[in-house]
Parts: structure tokens; sequence; C-alpha cells
């Protein structure tokens, strides 16, 4: 799959999920889905985990139980995330914090990140395994 196609596929998987959704191409971000507009990307403190999964499909869960669902597909990372069950102040501003949100941005920070949809990892995993199918050709349980 070309990556306008695959381009297109992390913009219907975002906009159905309402979580941020991007692609990589060798490790380099070249396109990125968002329903919210953050002042930091999360994924940034992270990243290096997250690119270090190899498997066609993946996750990685946070310290703060944020989680990323990963699919390898050629040389392209599919990542969607950070999504979380459920969103409270005191992990965002923590976690703003660690992003170095200007404190006149944390506010917003946080209300766009509460904008993300609230979704159980199990729910991310059968998305990420309904696209690995389309990309990969590959059923997994």
């Amino acid at each position: 799959m070309n990556c306008s196609n695959l381009q297109y596929l992390c913009g219907i998987i975002g906009g159905l999920c309402g979580i941020p959704t991007r692609l990589y191409r060798s490790n380099e971000l070249v396109f990125l889905h968002s329903t919210v507009d953050l002042p930091a990307d999360p994924i940034t403190l992270h990243i290096d985990e997250i690119f270090k999964i190899q498997e066609h499909v993946g996750y990685f869960v946070t310290p703060d139980f944020f989680y990323y669902g990963v699919i390898n597909h050629k040389n392209y990372k599919l990542v969607i995330g950070p999504a979380r069950q459920v969103y409270d102040d005191k992990t965002l501003t923590d976690l703003a914090f660690r992003l170095d949100v200007p404190p006149e941005q944390t506010k917003k920070f946080i209300s766009s990140m509460k904008s993300v949809i609230c979704m159980p990892l199990e729910s991310i995993l059968q998305v990420m395994i309904a696209m690995n199918f389309v990309l990969n050709t590959e059923r997994l349980g």
C-alpha cells in the first residue's frame, strides 16, 4: 500500500476512534490525524520505546497508563494514541509539566486531552488487528 493510501487509512481510523493517529516512514513522521489540537504531543516522551516495536501489531503502555497501538507495514509504522480509559486533571497536569507545556497553555492541553475518546486497550487492539489484516493480510486473535 502506498503512502497516500496509508494516510487515508490513518485519517479514517483516527476519525472513527477519535484518537490521534500517526504514520511514520523509516521513523520519520509523514502524517498526523488528530481531532484535537495539542500544544505538545505526548508521544515525544515515549517515541523511542514505540519505535522499538517491530512486530506487525504491538502496543506500549506508559507508566501513567496511556497506551499507544502500533502496526508495522514494510517501512511504515502506524501509531494510534495516546488513549486511556479515564482522564483526570492531576495526571494530565503532570503530563503537561513533563512535556514543558507553557503554564498559560496547560488548561488548553488538559481540555484537549480530555477530548480524546476514552477507550479500553482491548478496543484499540481490535482496531489494530483489523488494520493489520488490511495491511499485512495476517489474521490475529
